[in-house]
This record gives structure tokens, sequence and C-alpha cells, in this order.
């Protein structure tokens, strides 16, 4: 594998989390000029009320995480977690979360998806611990097999409205990377002009979850991640570009 195979290519990654950006750093090492642009923020919900909400865990047969922010909200039941509750994530961030709180895993769905999850989960009730935006797939997916759900929101998304110099770094971009469905919403909230733009740059999906909401709102879509890493981003935006 070239290290200089995205050499030249100027690269926007919208993203909602802060610190450390691995997804960057893997394209940087394969030579390309990112720049990181926030499209939202994560804000907890408060202790107390995910701790009511939750109530004993080991009620559950299975708890579902599906991102890295939820996933760090099980360290407010780590201690003493009961062995009979199961824990199942989408994707290598949200395992790494999971077992930086001192838990295990017990299934991994490697498609990204939380519908590709609920295939794993064989008992109910189950605890899904999400975002206030979370998609229905996975409640779908168990509701079909009779396998009861409850939700409990462990943090919100706030939108972040796309300050004047973003919008021209994604304008001036070869390639942009959106790393949640609210990336999307982000270039879609741009001024008419911007957008048309926007729509014309190669854009790679962080996984089918992103890329099916930016079907949902008409969005071109150049690639999908194979799998949700930085490796499998690089990759697809090889492809996308015809590297």
């Amino acid at each position: 594998m070239s290290h200089s195979e995205l050499a030249g290519v100027v690269v926007v990654v919208l993203r909602v989390s802060a610190g450390p950006d691995v997804v960057a750093g893997e394209l940087e090492r394969r030579g390309a000029s990112v720049h990181t642009v926030r499209v939202a923020s994560v804000v907890d919900r408060a202790d107390a009320v995910v701790r009511d909400e939750v109530g004993a865990i080991g009620r559950f047969a299975w708890v579902a995480v599906t991102s890295a922010n939820a996933a760090r909200r099980l360290e407010l039941f780590a201690a003493g977690w009961p062995d009979a509750t199961r824990v199942g994530v989408v994707g290598p961030a949200t395992l790494a979360a999971v077992e930086a709180v001192g838990l295990r895993v017990d299934a991994v769905a490697l498609q990204g998806t939380a519908a590709d999850l609920a295939h794993h989960l064989d008992a109910g009730p189950v605890l899904f611990l999400a975002a206030s935006n979370a998609r229905a797939d996975l409640l779908g997916a168990l509701a079909s097999r009779g396998i009861e759900v409850v939700t409990v929101v462990a943090y919100d998304i706030e939108p972040l409205a796309l300050a004047a110099q973003a919008v021209a770094t994604v304008g001036s971009s070869h390639a942009l990377v959106a790393m949640a469905p609210s990336a999307i919403d982000a270039l879609d909230s741009m001024a008419a002009r911007a957008r048309r733009s926007a729509r014309r740059i190669p854009l790679v999906a962080f996984g089918p979850s992103t890329a099916l909401h930016a079907d949902e709102r008409d969005w071109p879509v150049a690639a999908v991640a194979a799998t949700r890493g930085p490796v499998a981003v690089a990759d697809a935006l090889v492809v996308a570009l015809g590297r």
C-alpha cells in the first residue's frame, strides 16, 4: 500500500466528537491534506437521569450500544456488572469504548448497523442505550422477533451551524468524509450555492447508517466504508477518487 496514494488530495472530514481524529490520521498517512470540521456537539444526559431510567442493569439480558458516546455512559453501571447481562456493540470504535470502561463485549456487529446487531441478540429484554436521534432500526428488527426493547437516551446531538470559513473549506476540497448522519444534515443546511457545489464533490460515508441517511436526503455518495474504521474509510476514499 502506497503512503502517497492520496498525495495532493484535500479532504474535509465532517465529524461530531471532539478529540483525536484517527480517520484524519490515516488519510494524512496516505498523503492527503485533511481539514476536520465539527458538525455537532455531544451533550450527555445527567448521570442521575440515565441511572433512574435504566434502573437495575441486571434486569436486562442484553445491553445494546451503537456508538462510542453511548458506550462511555456504561461507566455508570460498570461496578458490579452482573455476569448474566451481555453487551452487544456496533463496530470497532464502540467495542474499544466498552472495553475502556472495563466491560466484556459479547457480540460485535461488523457490518456497522444496528439492524445487523439485532441478529446477534437472542433474548430480551434489551436495553438500548442511545442518542436522542437514534434510528429505530434496532427496535424494529427486535420487535419483529418478539423481543422487548427499552430505549434510554444517554446523550443528545446538538447541530453546529457551519461557519463561513468551514463552508469555504468544504467548497475548496477534493473529497468529503461524512462520519455521522449529522454530517449530511450540516451539508444540506448550507446556502443553495454552496450546497450545489458540495454535491459535486465525492463523498465517502462512514458506514451504512450514514449512507442511508444521505440517500434519504438525496445526497450523492461516492463510496461507503466497508467497516467502521479509519483504514476502511481511507480505502473507500481511494476508490471514490479512482486512485
